[in-house]
Formats: structure tokens, C-alpha cells, sequence
């Protein structure tokens, strides 16, 4: 599937499995949508994964946060490495935005250390860039 059919399939699940997720999912990706901004497969899929689950109770929302951080933040590496700056970028403000938001949600009911968390994938990012 291309960018634009990921992207629509994204929208659709929104709809789909309405709820604050997907209310909270669904601008973002007509934002990103109308920027022709890149996305994986693997991305995308878990992020449809991530608005059923939550819909069906069965994801806590700071969890889909975090894993859409963690693929984003594979995704944006990846595409720096590529030297596609712009959706390398994008995808590494994504990641950064889906962190901040697991940090502040799951700090209310988790035992987490968010700034310990932060550094390591601060180190990933530098880490992987440098080489």
C-alpha cells in the first residue's frame, strides 16, 4: 500500500472505532494526510491495531501512545538515514508527541520513569544517526 492508502485506511478505523483515541488519531492524520507525510506499513498497522484495542477496552491509551513512539521513532531514524529530512523529521516529532503524551497519561496509574525512558531513546537516536 502507498502513503495515501495507509493514510485512508487510518481514517476509516477513526471512524470505525470511535472513540477518544480515534478522536484524538484522526486530525493528526488528516494533518498529515493533507502534507503527503510518509508512514509504514508496520506503522500504520499498529496504529489500526492500537484503535480497536482501545475501543475494546482491551489497550490502556498511554500503551498506544508509547508504541506509536516506538515505531516513529524507528520510522523517523530510518528515514533520515535515507536522508528524506522532512519525514524523517515529521515521524521524529511524532515520536516525541506520542512519548509526552504516554509520560503524562501513565504517570497517573504506572510506576514509570519517563526521564530514564527519554534518555535511552535519546542515546538511540544519536547513536544511530552518528554511525
Amino acid at each position: 500500500m502507498n502513503t495515501k492508502e495507509l493514510r485512508e485506511k487510518i481514517a476509516a478505523s477513526c471512524r470505525q472505532y470511535d472513540s477518544l483515541y480515534g478522536k484524538l488519531v484522526a486530525p493528526i492524520n488528516d494533518m498529515l494526510i493533507d502534507i503527503n507525510a510518509d508512514i509504514s506499513e508496520k506503522t500504520a498497522n499498529q496504529i489500526i491495531e492500537n484503535l480497536k484495542l482501545f475501543h475494546e477496552g482491551e489497550k490502556y491509551i498511554a500503551d498506544c501512545h508509547l508504541d506509536e513512539s516506538n515505531n516513529f521513532m524507528e520510522d523517523g531514524i530510518e528515514q533520515l538515514q535515507k536522508g528524506n529530512l522532512a519525514d524523517g523529521a515529521l515521524q521524529l516529532f511524532g515520536a516525541g508527541l506520542n512519548f509526552a503524551s504516554f509520560a503524562a497519561k501513565a504517570a497517573s496509574s504506572k510506576n514509570i520513569y519517563p526521564q530514564q525512558m527519554l534518555n535511552e531513546r535519546f542515546k538511540r537516536i544519536k547513536n544511530a544517526l552518528d554511525s
